[in-house]
């Protein structure tokens, strides 16, 4: 079973950085996500390429969450797309002509866009994998001129919008493989949005479909989790897809940190292929000690050897015979 943790924090301070990937490291995690927004990358190419490869001599592989990219998938920040902002006219449209604040995945501007994007980022950094996360559904249905030139029933435009989904993110993984082939592809779904996973997992260059069983953010009682992750690997299982399961160990108090435990014990029951979490995240009441708690958590988890096996040959060492060494004397 592989573990993940996500890294959302700066890049700036090696030492920092350097000490954070090491504790990840430490307890069995194979790899980190770090998520990157439209503009970073063109601000400090130095930093991100700096940590990047840090993860790396940690002995880490690097999976890069698109954030907010066409304001489609969500990111660490609250960030409006800068495509989206410079594009109006690749912004969604309802039935009522009402511009809604996202890119339609329909446009070819767009699409070409973000495949460069993509592109660039697998060439120009060591990044082992893209991860899709929380893209919005399709949820509006878009009447804006492009989907209404590809799709002209307009009885069947909603349908025709989960279609260019899947037609969308098979397109996008396909870039993946294509530049890196052995990359790792991933997309992450809430759990109201599960029902998807099944024709996602349709998408032949997708490897992992996931879910953020975020019970207290939602709302839900923690005895849901397990439900969630059942059902999500009983899906991926059939299909011949790896599943991701992330713990929610951020947005905690103090009386809602024993849950953790509760969530991890019925994650773990799904017997999932992957488990996921975040590093130090945000806003617990206690950071330090849901930190340690996440720590002795995964920690349970049969792991793989904790470090990568190296691929030099052994050479062997002569060893002296007593009677030989004494002969020297």
């Amino acid at each position: 079973m592989d573990i993940t943790v996500a890294y959302f924090h700066p890049l700036f301070h090696p030492e920092t950085v350097k000490r954070d990937f090491e504790q990840i490291r430490a307890v069995g995690a194979t790899s980190i996500v770090y998520a990157l927004h439209e503009q970073e990358e063109q601000r400090w190419p130095y930093d991100l390429e700096r940590g990047l490869r840090l993860a790396q001599d940690a002995g880490l592989k690097v999976s890069l969450s698109l954030g907010r990219f066409g304001n489609l998938f969500a990111g660490p920040i609250f960030m409006p797309s800068w495509y989206t902002f410079r594009h109006p006219q690749s912004l969604v449209k309802d039935r009522h002509g009402r511009d809604h604040d996202m890119s339609c995945f329909n446009h070819e501007d767009f699409r070409s866009w973000l495949f460069k994007e993509i592109e660039y980022y697998l060439s120009a950094y060591p990044i082992q994998g893209i991860l899709i996360d929380e893209p919005r559904v399709p949820d509006v249905t878009c009447f804006c001129s492009v989907c209404r030139a590809l799709c002209p029933d307009i009885t069947d435009l909603q349908n025709f919008r989960q279609r260019s989904m899947l037609s969308f993110f098979s397109e996008l993984f396909n870039c993946v493989k294509r530049v890196k082939p052995q990359a790792k592809t991933s997309l992450v779904l809430l759990p109201q949005d599960l029902a998807l996973a099944e024709d996602l997992s349709t998408v032949p260059a997708l490897d992992s479909i996931g879910c953020h069983l975020f019970w207290q953010l939602l709302q839900e009682d923690v005895s849901q989790v397990e439900a969630w992750s059942k059902l999500l690997v009983k899906q991926m299982k059939a299909s011949g897809k790896k599943s991701q399961l992330w713990l929610q160990n951020f947005n905690l108090t103090a009386e809602s940190e024993p849950d953790m435990e509760t969530a991890f014990t019925g994650l773990m029951a799904a017997d999932p292929d992957e488990v996921a979490c975040y590093y130090f995240w945000r806003n617990n009441q206690e950071p330090e000690r849901v930190w340690q708690s996440t720590r002795t958590l995964l920690r349970r988890i049969p792991r793989r050897q904790l470090y990568w096996k190296s691929t030099q040959p052994r050479i062997p060492v002569p060893i002296i015979e007593d009677s030989e060494e004494k002969k020297v004397n």
